[in-house]
């Protein structure tokens, strides 16, 4: 053998350990990894009491008692007394994972959205209630607790009090596009059903992917997702370590699915589980990244709507949100953004990253170019759950709103019935 030779086979896996741990792929992990996290994987069942609007003719099964013309002071009671709303149970499922030997699991925001009860089942069959101790719709992080001491199902044996299994999170920002993972979860209810695949794409932005009002860069993989899966771990082949919780898929892209990488979890899952309220920052506007040649391009257009955009790399602004921080600031639409917080932006993905990462209340410089001249807008961010919070709640009024209206109608509208019905009798001979 040449020296070279001689020397590749000194530095052989097989020369330096024992044949069955001879691995020659990363694919020979996979078994290891899912019996390393694969116990701490759990399937999350949920039941959310739902009161939902119905037909108003659907309910109008008592005809209206006489009130022989009265003008009555009752109208509010009778006018809240017409059914039009139907309660039922609504029931859900995912997946989560156990992070904590004290009964913290993570999962996604959206698998446990208002449930009312939350029961969570080990791959060992113990069952056990649990209560959401935070969430974060706007990266769609969880954090629930294990209840043990009312959360057996009927008291069984003694196995209920066994040590629950965890699983080690791992360095989502080590990731490499090509790296096997594998995904686990309860698609369907099938507990403990694995998937694999490779990541093919990292820092996938909520706008890409299509979640709006997130703000996450998803990690891409092509591992098989399906509806339960959601909530359950992504794991690293070779370290057995959770590097992402799987989320969501592309409807029109078959074997395309995301998942919130584990460090963006990390950093607030404490605070989740201590009830702590995560804050986003938002200023309200719509941003696109821009190029000299893609400005330059708009520019040499004499009938381009944008009209003169400045002929540098960075962000422009393309919609400016009534009553919003970009509104008071004085911020415009096809203003370039170069700098924000002292920090250079070419990208509308890297200045979102900056805003979301911004402390809310306190005041943020970004620096534009408008009109070919640089200058400083100041700007507070505000919270952005807040603000989709605020933005529910008045959905909700509205809703409640055109309800009593529409009951309002209908009671005048049966009265009056009730009223020509008397007259026409008492023309009877």
């Amino acid at each position: 053998l040449s020296s070279s030779e001689k020397s590749a086979d000194k530095e052989s896996p097989s020369s330096t350990m024992p044949m069955k741990y001879y691995r020659t792929s990363a694919m020979g992990y996979v078994a290891e990894a899912v019996a390393k996290t694969g116990p701490a994987v759990i399937r999350i069942d949920t039941e959310t009491d739902i009161e939902r609007a119905v037909h108003m003719g659907e309910r109008l099964d008592q005809p209206v008692t006489e009130r022989n013309g009265q003008n009555s002071d009752g109208d509010e009671e009778e006018l809240e007394s017409i059914p039009d709303r139907m309660k039922f149970i609504q029931q859900g499922q995912g997946s989560g994972v156990i992070f904590c030997k004290e009964g913290l699991v993570l999962t996604n925001a959206h698998v446990v959205q208002g449930a009312s009860r939350v029961t969570v089942t080990l791959t060992d069959g113990r069952r056990f209630r649990a209560e959401v101790k935070g969430a974060d719709d706007i990266v769609d992080i969880a954090v629930l607790k294990i209840l043990f001491e009312n959360g057996s199902d009927g008291g069984q044996s003694n196995t209920q009090h066994l040590p629950l299994p965890v699983a080690e999170f791992g360095d989502s920002d080590e990731l490499k596009v090509g790296q096997f993972v594998v995904a686990v979860g309860s698609p369907g209810g099938l507990d403990n059903t694995v998937t694999m695949g490779i990541i093919s794409g990292l820092k996938r932005s909520s706008e890409v992917v299509g979640l709006m009002h997130k703000k996450v860069d998803f990690i891409q993989t092509d591992a098989a997702i399906n509806p339960g899966n959601s909530g359950g771990p992504l794991v690293d082949v070779e370290k057995g370590t959770i590097i992402g919780i799987n989320t969501c898929i592309r409807a029109n892209m078959e074997g395309t699915s995301f998942a919130v990488p584990i460090n963006k979890a990390k950093d607030i899952v404490h605070d989740l589980a201590e009830g702590k309220h995560i804050s986003h920052g938002y200023i309200g506007v719509s941003m696109a990244s821009l190029t000299a040649d893609l400005a330059r391009q708009n520019n040499a257009d004499p009938n381009s709507p944008n009209g003169v955009i400045p002929e540098l790399n960075g962000v422009v602004i393309t919609r400016v949100y009534p009553k919003t921080p970009a509104e008071d600031s004085g911020l415009r639409r096809l203003d370039v953004v170069i700098e924000i917080g002292g920090k250079r932006v070419e990208r509308a993905d890297d200045a979102q990253r900056i805003i979301d990462g911004a402390n809310v209340g306190e005041t943020l410089q970004i620096k534009i170019v408008r009109s070919g001249k640089e200058m400083n807008i100041h700007i507070t961010p505000e919270d952005l759950g807040y603000k989709l919070q605020r933005m529910k709640e008045d959905k909700r009024k509205e809703k409640e709103d055109q309800m009593k209206k529409l009951k309002r109608k209908l009671l005048d509208g049966l009265q009056q019935n009730v009223d020509k019905h008397l007259r026409e009798l008492q023309t009877l001979p």
